[in-house]
């Protein structure tokens, strides 16, 4: 049981000290693009976004229509943008 114990505790600090020599870099890339322009066509109901002309770059558009409040004949939409 007693050599168990030590045994245990002698891996344990040993993996520590490898743990702590082993070296390492990760390759990261971040691009930002400085412009988006914004365009609301007549004929689409949604804007059209282009950030960057980077297929990548583009973000994500949804539209939903909101329910009127009471007797209210006006209608009101959500547009969002996710980047």
């Amino acid at each position: 049981m007693t050599r168990a114990l030590l045994l245990a505790i002698g891996l344990t600090i040993a993996g520590s000290a490898v743990a702590g020599s082993i070296n390492g870099a990760i390759g990261v890339r971040l691009v930002i693009y400085s412009r988006c322009e914004i365009k609301l066509p007549a004929a689409q109901p949604t804007p059209q976004i282009n950030c960057g002309r980077a297929a990548a770059a583009q973000p994500r558009v949804t539209d939903s229509t909101l329910s009127g409040v009471g007797s209210q004949k006006q209608g009101n939409r959500l547009i969002t943008v996710e980047w």
